[in-house]
């Protein structure tokens, strides 16, 4: 049960949650803040449940109603993934107009949730403000995100904020290498997930692994020439501004900053050879400016880019700061 595992993982978000929905004291409007590795979708379905089960407190999420929404097979529960796509204005006046139209589930709420809604385009966020802004009873909204600071402050401001934590990275780490993962990945995934089950997941997504050997490759061929980094990236990296490319492009860039981070510290807990040696060949102050970059791109490619021009302009302002 995953209720089961929040309250293990986190503590703080599991409380506020269980006091509210015992009380049955609800906010029309829950913000779930956490970084990249934290279970932002799975506690956003597990409320969703929760304010439609039957159960008092916390969903049994087994019932039908608790089935039909984790297989996004209720009718007055929406779900809209900006992971992979930019939410788009016409996502937000879709909700509006579904909610407007009388319950088709004999419970009466209605819910949506915006995964990654840092994600959503301007004119989309500004119609969720306004949506925000004239609540409709029994209408929840659920928003996750991983940048809060992407988010307009009078979203967050109408919306209860939910902190989730991520896992300790060495705690992780050291649980890997006792199930003798190998040392880049158990590094690597320590980072970019927040438990071990997702961790055995990402382990066999071609998107992280695809994600790692282009991450790889660049650092290897950036301190050399930054041309040569920009040439395989062109010919090898990431063209389509949607679906998996986006996804493997999001993790490439947290792979680098991965990397810089190490390098601006000088230390890592990583026992992998190849990572160890690459972190020799650069230097500190080079690496807060590709940091600096890498963070850039990210927050651009959330919104609807293309990737392989993203993918130029990272590696020419890498170039022009190594210069």
């Amino acid at each position: 049960m995953f209720k089961e595992r929040l309250c293990k993982e986190q503590p703080i978000a599991y409380k506020i949650l269980e006091n509210a929905l015992i009380s049955e004291h609800y906010a029309h409007a829950y913000l779930l803040v956490g970084e990249k590795g934290t279970p932002k979708k799975e506690t956003a379905i597990l409320l969703a449940q929760s304010l439609l089960c039957d159960e008092k407190g916390f969903a049994c999420e087994v019932c039908n109603t608790c089935q039909r929404i984790a297989e996004h097979n209720y009718a007055d529960f929406i779900f809209v993934d900006g992971e992979k796509t930019s939410i788009k204005k016409q996502d937000i006046l879709g909700i509006q107009e579904e909610f407007n139209k009388t319950s088709v589930e004999a419970k009466g709420k209605k819910i949506y949730v915006l995964h990654y809604a840092e994600n959503a385009t301007l004119d989309a966020l500004n119609s969720l403000l306004k949506f925000l802004e004239e609540p409709v009873q029994d209408v929840f909204a659920i928003l996750t995100v991983e940048q809060l600071d992407r988010l307009l402050p009078t979203i967050q401001s109408r919306c209860q904020n939910i902190p989730l934590r991520k896992a300790n990275v060495s705690t992780c780490y050291e649980y890997c290498m006792k199930e003798n993962i190998d040392p880049l990945d158990a590094y690597l995934l320590s980072h970019l997930s927040g438990c071990w089950e997702e961790i055995v997941l990402k382990l066999e997504d071609e998107n992280y692994q695809q994600a790692r050997i282009m991450a790889m490759d660049t650092i290897q061929k950036l301190h050399i020439s930054p041309d040569q980094a920009l040439v395989h990236l062109q010919r090898e990296g990431f063209k389509d501004k949607k679906g998996s490319d986006k996804l493997q492009f999001m993790m490439f860039l947290d792979i680098l900053s991965i990397f810089f981070k190490d390098c601006i510290k000088g230390k890592t807990i990583c026992t992998s050879q190849s990572w160890l040696n690459a972190m020799k060949s650069y230097d500190a102050k080079d690496c807060i400016a590709y940091l600096s970059a890498c963070m850039e791109a990210k927050d651009k490619c959330g919104r609807s880019v293309n990737l392989s021009l993203l993918c130029d302009q990272l590696i020419a302002k890498m170039k022009e700061l190594k210069q």
